[in-house]
């Protein structure tokens, strides 16, 4: 299981990260907050993240002099930057300390969710690799071009979702493979890697998560001493779940009907439970493209519907009513009425009582 640190002087960004980031399918067990690069630093004194989602800026060291200390403190560790200031200074440093993507504000649930996936493939394939030249001194430099007709068939037929086709490229891709080659365990990693990247690539073009997919991260982690074949078939019961998995979940997609959840929505968003993944959950879809065909219909995606339709039917009740707030935060599905006052004044840019005398 893996640890995140997310560096924001908002609470409300930090807040929002926690509340969209899919902890299961990222395997993320534990999550750190430092409001600036100061604390920031000190925290990775006594803790390693695996991950970092840091805003640019923020007051006393800022993004761009925590990018330069990770850059050369931590070069391996994968960071993410979210930030509501798209600077040329900042993007630039961000390029320079090799960031895995830099996201605006506000944070968009897909992209971010996406990011992290991303992050996780990057940090698998930097200790896989470690593995790699630790166990392989020499390669072999014909590598590349053994491996391009296997990339090309295998590409064409997990695109293409065919799996009659994917599993002939493999049994052809064995047999065409002479003996030395079979015993060569520097080909047989980098086959395991090309592998990897080709999936990747087909996640990131349907918008699936492993999660989505079924699939766990220690399913497709590197195991030394493992026979070509033994990796071939691994490959080969893999790739053919994927294609058989997003066929299905293809299926499901063209059976939503957005109306028929957003008026779910409006039924149900007092419910302290309601949330994106309990939606994505009832109909059977992927929150990733539940997301983007919801902000697509109507505007905005299913966590921000949410809050507006909290937000209005709170400042309705302020108006017409004399409840107390934590009556009204309770009545819209809010349990922890100070996390009520946050939303308010950042949807409202004023606190309830603001709204009450007005």
């Amino acid at each position: 299981m893996s640890t995140l640190l997310i560096v924001d002087d908002e609470i409300w960004t930090r807040e929002t990260v926690k509340a969209v980031i899919d902890l299961k399918s990222l395997k993320i067990e534990h999550i750190i907050e430092a409001t600036n690069g100061e604390e920031a630093i000190e925290i990775m004194k006594t803790i390693r993240p695996d991950f970092v989602i840091t805003d640019m800026k923020m007051p006393g060291i800022d993004g761009i002099r925590l990018l330069e200390v990770l850059e050369k403190e931590y070069p391996d560790l994968p960071v993410i930057v979210l930030s509501g200031y798209q600077d040329f200074v900042y993007t630039r440093q961000a390029i320079k300390s090799r960031v895995i993507e830099y996201l605006p504000k506000p944070v968009d649930e897909t992209e971010l969710n996406n990011a992290l996936m991303k992050a996780l493939f990057e940090k698998g394939k930097m200790e896989q690799q470690k593995m790699g030249y630790q166990l392989f001194a020499v390669t072999r430099p014909e590598i590349e071009e053994l491996i391009e007709p296997f990339r090309h068939t295998i590409t064409f037929s997990l695109k293409e979702l065919n799996v009659s086709q994917f599993s002939n490229s493999i049994h052809q891709f064995l047999k065409g493979l002479d003996d030395e080659l079979k015993q060569d365990t520097a080909f047989i990693f980098h086959l395991h890697q090309e592998f990897l990247l080709l999936l990747e690539e087909v996640m990131k073009v349907q918008k699936l998560s492993l999660e989505d997919l079924g699939l766990d991260r220690n399913q497709l982690s590197y195991q030394q001493n493992r026979t070509i074949e033994d990796e071939l078939k691994t490959q080969l019961i893999i790739g053919e779940h994927v294609i058989l998995k997003i066929v299905e979940i293809s299926k499901q997609k063209t059976k939503i009907n957005l109306d028929d959840i957003k008026q779910y929505i409006d039924d149900y968003f007092t419910s302290s439970n309601m949330s994106l993944e309990i939606i994505a959950k009832k109909y059977f879809v992927s929150k990733e493209y539940l997301t983007t065909a919801f902000k697509k219909r109507y505007g905005c995606n299913v966590t921000e519907y949410i809050i507006s339709s909290r937000m209005e039917k709170a400042k309705e009740l302020i108006t017409t009513t004399t409840l107390q707030y934590k009556t009204i935060a309770e009545m819209i599905g809010y349990e922890d009425v100070s996390y009520f006052y946050r939303v308010f004044k950042k949807y409202y840019g004023t606190s309830p009582g603001g709204i009450r005398k007005s």
